[in-house]
């Protein structure tokens, strides 16, 4: 049966919404797929460095006009280290899906997404998704690991997954944890100041952590819509360090399981390497989220310097994402050194 594939519309989101639901077996009030969320993603505007490409591609079936297969597009430049001025296009994919009776949609789908970029790239992704792109182009090129840190050992009790026993056993352990990863404080002290939005003040860290790695848009348009993200939760901050701007930051506290409140350090740039510098940040930061309750604290370390940082505050490894990067004119340099973070996928909200 032939299939429409067009770019969605607002009027599609309540299909798109229950296909997302349906396919991902997900909760009916899962927020990633409710229409409010589905309209932010796809149709808030995203920047210059996004233009003014469809975000959202839909395939129906032709006969019945059901939704058979959906990717969001989320589009941006590669800037930094070897890159010309002007970046390299690239973009990623999010919620995409295929009904497993519509043959080939899936992989159509994925090459509609490819036409309007110079590269693509995924970070984590299905096994599904990943066996696709594997026939696609997509070169592993990293795996960047996941930190964590408990920060209340009680939160155990709020998780509605193990039983009594299961719960009191990891709760004792978090506790251990907690005791003997208490980490001393930074050499290094960095200020935190919160803002509504970020301007041009952030230009000056863009452009000197250019110099060091490669990274996709960070620019003031692309981090002030995650702060506009319709749930709340997101917040930015300023990063000083004796009293001088140095970089920036995203911290998200989202729900998870039960009444656990997740803590995410979503985005962390600063305008040089020094480890010490990050640590102060990190602590500066992971001290924030513990003020909003949140329970664990996880952020990705897309380097060395930030991995150093992070087991030097007392963050733990947990799992490793596979970055995964098509550039068939190779346009990046091989060996660039990456900065990945939330902001590269849908983690900062999901």
């Amino acid at each position: 049966m032939p299939h429409e594939i067009r770019a969605s519309t607002p009027d599609d989101l309540p299909d798109l919404s229950r296909f997302l639901i349906e396919g991902f077996h997900a909760p009916e009030d899962s927020a990633f797929a409710s229409s409010e969320i589905l309209r932010w993603k796809y149709f808030e505007p995203m920047g210059g460095d996004a233009g003014n490409l469809p975000r959202s591609y839909l395939a129906r079936e032709g006969e019945t006009g059901r939704v058979v297969g959906h990717v969001g597009v989320c589009p941006g430049r590669f800037r930094g280290v070897g890159l010309p001025p002007e970046g390299i296009s690239t973009v990623h994919m999010i919620d995409w899906l295929a009904d497993r009776a519509a043959s080939g949609v899936g992989a159509t789908l994925m090459r509609r997404a490819h036409r309007s970029t110079d590269t693509q790239i995924v970070l984590g992704g299905s096994e599904a998704a990943r066996r696709v792109i594997g026939r696609c182009g997509y070169e592993l090129v990293a795996t960047v690991p996941m930190f964590r840190r408990v920060l209340r050992a009680d939160y155990r009790w709020k998780d509605p997954g193990p039983g009594p026993i299961g719960r009191a056993l990891r709760a004792a352990r978090d506790a251990a944890t907690l005791l003997t990863t208490r980490a001393p404080p930074p050499p290094i002290r960095i200020e935190l100041r919160p803002v509504e939005a970020f301007g041009p003040e952030i230009e000056p860290t863009l452009a000197a952590y250019g110099r060091l790695a490669v990274f996709t848009s960070r620019g003031p348009d692309s981090l002030n819509r995650l702060l506009r993200y319709p749930r709340g939760g997101l917040t930015g901050w300023h990063l000083l360090r004796d009293g001088r701007l140095r970089g920036f930051a995203v911290l998200a506290v989202v729900p998870g399981p039960g009444r656990v409140l997740v803590g995410r350090i979503v985005e962390l740039m600063l305008d040089d390497p020094d480890e010490h510098a990050w640590a102060g940040a990190i602590h500066a930061l992971t001290g924030e989220l513990e003020g909003r309750e949140a329970d664990v604290a996880t952020t990705f370390a897309g380097t060395e310097w930030s991995a150093r940082a992070l087991r030097a505050s007392g963050y733990r490894s947990s799992q490793a994402i596979d970055f995964r990067l098509r550039d068939r004119s190779n346009r990046i340099p091989p060996g660039s050194t990456f900065h990945l973070t939330m902001t590269d996928a849908d983690y900062a909200f999901t």
